[in-house]
């Protein structure tokens, strides 16, 4: 099982840096182009939808999109800052690999309140969006330490997935959703690799109860973020027909719901449980039964398609 090097992710990390201002300055998006890629967007799946209205809902797309990579990073940044004490300073490359790794998430989630802050400046109004981030940050980090560190690698290594694979040059996107999301991939190609590390230290050292009630955790975890996602859905649905200045009709509402819930669950548990790094440390760490168990609790978010499966055939 390959681990990673927390002088390289430091070292990588320092040459990637970037600053706030770097990456938005004065720049604003362009309401002429999408600002989601197709695949994580639920534009395709609207056909009855014109073009503009099409385009349209990848912007508020963006807004929710940015606010649950902030979301997430509550809970993220005060985890790596336990790990990092966990280590202390006789371990001062993985002390200081993940100080930095915790600094980079807040410096994200400031990020993404600016992100936000300039979709609704272009949209003219302020977007609907989840709130009760700290509480559900207490939330998930009440549960087991090692299904926390799982979920997190699923968030990190989606985020590698996203940007490779996603933010294709044949899309139209708008420069600055590229710039954004190009930035955020730099930073967190660093925290996937040490996160993997942190999990496998975690079930190395952890009895077979604590490997169960982590497994247990898991899956009520994602369970969790499946809700969240349900209602952002139901948020996005307001939000562009606040846009488009119009209502939709309970029919048109429930069609694009499910069409954009499908997207959100393919962008942020999908293409994070199915990433083959993340698979390589989930058939690490759990039991040919657990992953059955973790299986079947997550069949029936998504539609069936062959590629999808977690550890086992």
């Amino acid at each position: 099982m390959k681990t990673y090097s927390f002088q390289d992710c430091l070292q990588n990390a320092y040459k990637v840096n970037w600053r706030i201002d770097d990456v938005l300055g004065d720049r604003a998006f362009d309401p002429t182009k999408n600002w989601l890629p197709s695949r994580l967007s639920g534009k395709d799946s609207v056909p009855w939808l014109d073009a503009e209205s099409r385009r349209k809902l990848t912007h508020v797309e963006m807004a929710a999109y940015a606010h649950l990579f902030g979301y997430v990073e509550e809970f993220i940044a005060p985890t790596v800052t336990e790990l990092a004490k966990d280590h202390g300073i006789g371990d001062r490359e993985a002390f200081d690999a993940l100080a930095n790794f915790a600094a980079e998430e807040v410096k994200h989630m400031n990020l993404f309140r600016q992100v936000r802050d300039r979709v609704n400046d272009t949209l003219g109004f302020e977007t609907r969006l989840l709130g009760g981030q700290q509480e559900t940050a207490q939330f998930v980090m009440s549960k087991s330490p090692g299904a926390v560190m799982m979920l997190i690698a699923c968030i990190e290594w989606f985020t590698q997935r996203h940007f490779r694979e996603c933010f294709a040059p044949s899309e139209d996107l708008d420069p600055l959703t590229e710039r954004i999301f190009r930035s955020h991939w730099l930073e967190e190609a660093q925290h996937a690799k040490m996160d993997h590390n942190e999990a496998l230290r975690y079930f190395e050292g952890a009895s077979d109860l604590d490997r169960e009630a982590a497994i247990d955790d898991l899956i009520g975890l994602v369970a969790a973020v499946d809700g969240l996602l349900q209602t952002q859905s139901r948020y996005d649905v307001e939000n562009l027909s606040q846009y488009l200045g119009r209502e939709l009709d309970a029919g048109q509402r429930e069609r694009l719901f499910v069409a954009i819930l499908d997207a959100k669950r393919y962008t942020f548990i999908e293409s994070g449980v199915t990433h083959p790094n993340f698979v390589e440390l989930f058939v690490e760490v759990a039991t040919p039964e657990q992953q059955i168990k973790v299986e079947d609790a997550l069949a029936g978010l998504f539609r069936a398609r062959p590629e999808y499966a977690v550890g086992v055939a």
